[in-house]
C-alpha cells in the first residue's frame, strides 16, 4: 500500500455580509493562512496550501471562522484536495515537473 505524502488543499471562501466589503473579510481569511506557517499561494480564485491534511483542514476551518468573526452572516467554502503517493512519480499531477516561478514554493530545493 502506498503512503500518502503531504497534500495540497485549495480553498475559496465566499463570505456574505449585510454591509461592508467582502474583500476585506477574505483578506482576514488569507491572514489566517499566512499566520499558519504552511507553504501557500494566493491566487485570483483560491488559496492553495501544502502540508498534512488534518492541519490544512483546520486552517480552512479557522479561515471560515475569521470570516464570521469579521461580520459575515454566512460563508460558502469550496475545497479541493490533491493527494499523491510515491507511486505517482510519473503521473500528470506531479509538481516537480514543469516548475514555474508560481509553483516553485511547493517544490523542494534539492
Amino acid at each position: 500500500m502506498s503512503t500518502p505524502r503531504d497534500v495540497f488543499v485549495a480553498f475559496q471562501v465566499i463570505p456574505r455580509l449585510r454591509s461592508g466589503n467582502n474583500f476585506e473579510v477574505v483578506d482576514c481569511a488569507i491572514a489566517v493562512v499566512a499566520a499558519s506557517g504552511v507553504p501557500y499561494q494566493v491566487g485570483a480564485m483560491e488559496t492553495t496550501m501544502k502540508g498534512p491534511l488534518d492541519r490544512l483542514l483546520q486552517i480552512v476551518t479557522d479561515a471560515q471562522q475569521a470570516c464570521l468573526d469579521q461580520g459575515a452572516v454566512e460563508v460558502i467554502t469550496n475545497v479541493k484536495i490533491h493527494v499523491t503517493t510515491d507511486d505517482a512519480e510519473d503521473t500528470f499531477c506531479t509538481y516537480h515537473r514543469g516548475v514555474t516561478p508560481a509553483n516553485a514554493m511547493f517544490v523542494p530545493n534539492d
